[in-house]
């Protein structure tokens, strides 16, 4: 009886490891194009929070290769790390990246192929032991050669919100459709 126990409870330990492990990887771990991309499209992410990407997913699934963090705000750097890829950017684009608690990054990510984001941020409650949370999964297939902007905000709705930009920086005002998505499975996590 004693045998079967600590087997239980290796297997146990074992296995929330591996869920340690990959939560671990998507918070510390950079998100990476993929070598295979083919064709890209260009993102800038404006986040109030972390954000984090699974490429050739409509889930989560942080043991997927190339996922990881894309956006971690940056609470109290005066000149904020920006990975700057040529996007336009108007200026209240600028302002919104350097406010405090946010964080902005310019990536590629594959195209023609399902894109999966986790944006998450908690902020101070109105009672000290309290916190207000927002998580918000998305997908979407970006096309080949466009340029995207997405906002995730901790306002009243969690929103997320994605666009494509001219040459100029300027959002478009058709938005583009985002699916909610979830974990791919309860082992994914």
């Amino acid at each position: 009886m004693r045998l079967h126990s600590i087997l239980l409870l290796s297997l146990s330990l074992g296995l929330g490891g591996c869920t340690f492990v990959s939560t671990l990887k998507a918070t510390t771990v950079s998100y990476r194009v993929p070598a295979d991309a083919g064709d890209t499209a260009l993102i800038r992410i404006v986040a109030q929070g972390l954000v984090r990407g699974v490429p050739y997913s409509d889930c989560i699934d942080w043991r997927k290769p190339s996922s990881g963090l894309m956006v971690r705000p940056h609470r109290g750097i005066a000149n904020p790390n920006f990975r700057n890829l040529g996007i336009p950017m108007t200026a209240a684009t600028d302002r919104m990246r350097r406010q405090e608690g946010f964080g902005a990054n310019e990536l590629k990510i594959p195209a023609n192929r399902p894109f999966a984001f986790m944006f998450y941020n908690t902020e101070p409650g109105m009672d000290k032991d309290y916190r207000f949370v927002c998580e918000q999964s998305v997908t979407f297939v970006p096309e080949a050669g466009a340029t995207y902007q997405m906002v995730f905000l901790q306002d009243q709705m969690c929103t997320a919100m994605l666009r494509k930009i001219d040459d100029q920086g300027e959002m478009l005002p058709e938005r583009v459709a985002l699916r909610p998505t979830d974990y791919c499975s309860a082992d994914a996590r």
